[in-house]
């Protein structure tokens, strides 16, 4: 099998799973475990543990891609414009361009891993959380802070 580089200048490391900070929005801990910083602007991966009923508003990427795997939990996950139920396992392939949420549909947390390409939206994530520090933010609010990183968010 041959070998494609996705990023020639990026080393190895071990990152050990007290080693990044996690921050919280919106009933959402998220904790970032491999950024963009780690990976030469490759991808990034995202611990995301779910409270029951929260999870993200619809949205579209419009530069990048995103895979989610459900590693516990009960999440119902739009897909364009199909809500699929996902449990421990599942994966979605979520293309540049196509409207995609997650919500935790269980009565208890749920965890996913969200990888995205190229890396980077944890900075999004980071900047949102600071706009929803004292509740969820306003439409117009989230949209401005979106728009800054290709993020197109819908009702």
């Amino acid at each position: 099998m041959a070998s494609t580089s996705i990023a020639s200048d990026m080393t190895g490391k071990l990152i050990t799973h007290d080693e990044r900070a996690a921050f919280t929005m919106m009933g959402i801990k998220l904790t970032p475990k491999v950024t963009a910083a780690d990976t030469a602007g490759a991808f990034s991966l995202i611990e995301q543990v779910v409270s029951p009923g929260s999870g993200s508003p619809p949205h579209i990427l419009h530069e990048g891609h995103k895979i989610i795997y459900v590693v516990d939990g009960s999440f119902n996950i739009l897909v364009g414009n199909q809500v699929v139920p996902a449990g421990p396992g599942d994966v979605a392939i979520l293309p540049e361009g196509l409207l995609h949420n997650f919500r935790n549909v269980g009565d208890v947390p749920g965890k996913i891993l969200v990888c995205l390409f190229p890396g980077g939206h944890e900075e999004f994530l980071l900047a949102l959380s600071q706009v929803a520090q004292n509740g969820p933010p306003s439409k117009t609010v989230m949209a401005e802070v979106a728009g800054r990183y290709h993020v197109e968010m819908r009702a």
